[in-house]
């Protein structure tokens, strides 16, 4: 692994003596799969980690979203389609089609999160189930459900394939001519501390799990469901809480 971060580290120098290079896509995420196009890799969406055993989190330098997503889990649940039925149950009318329901939801296990101003959630974690559940209470905090759940074994498998080594690259951003350039300044190396340790930043809140489930617009899938991943995120001040920073003395 070691001369993995070696190589990757002297990629990034050759791309960031770039300088400023146009973007490769358009919309969210362009700034990393510019950074992937110019390493020179496809665009896939496994889950395995992006580049040589190595997980990539690029950042926009003073940007406002605090958060990185660390990797996106479907709900084990005692449902198949667990998260459309959150949407169904707890979610509210699209501002654009009313007659659809759309559901945006950040929750913590450290306090309780309200939903639609009709619901309360919450993250509980059952060391002896092994067990992450979603618990949903009504607004006087009488638990309604907790149908809703991830399997440690799930979560450790995500964090064994994708998320042992990151590396966290830093960019700037410019707009010229109506065209988006990126100047990739920065790389980190992390190494993750241990499961457990995960476990436990989510307990404490550091870890959140944020709901992402809306609707299209487009003609062609008017309606229908889309789902941008239950994704497990932490805010990029806490990173070394979850990792050990790797120093590169070559």
């Amino acid at each position: 692994m070691k001369e993995n971060i070696y190589f990757l580290k002297k990629e990034f120098s050759k791309i960031k003596n770039k300088g400023w290079v146009i973007a490769k896509s358009k919309g969210n995420g362009n700034v990393g799969i510019t950074f992937e196009t110019l390493l020179g890799k496809e665009r896939e969406n496994f889950p395995i980690s992006d580049y040589m055993g190595i997980e990539l989190k690029t950042s926009i330098d003073n940007y406002s979203r605090p958060y990185l997503t660390l990797f996106s889990a479907t709900p084990d649940g005692k449902y198949i389609y667990t998260t459309k039925l959150l949407k169904e149950k707890y979610g509210w009318k699209d501002s654009k089609l009313e007659q659809y329901k759309v559901f945006y939801a950040r929750v913590t296990a450290n306090k309780l999160t309200k939903i639609n101003n009709k619901f309360l959630m919450k993250l509980k974690i059952e060391h002896q189930e092994q067990k992450i559940f979603l618990e949903i209470f009504n607004l006087n905090y009488e638990l309604i459900e907790m149908d809703c759940y991830w399997d440690f074994s799930t979560i450790k498998q995500k964090l064994s394939q994708k998320l042992n080594y990151l590396a966290y690259i830093k960019a700037d951003r410019k707009y010229e001519n109506k065209k988006v350039y990126f100047h990739y300044k920065e790389i980190d190396f992390y190494k993750i501390k241990n499961f457990e340790n995960f476990i436990d930043l989510i307990e404490k809140g550091n870890i959140k799990i944020c709901f992402k489930i809306g609707i299209y617009h487009s003609k062609d899938k008017l309606g229908k469901t889309y789902d941008h991943g239950t994704g497990f995120e932490i805010k990029k001040e806490d990173l070394l809480k979850l990792y050990d920073k790797i120093n590169i003395t070559k």
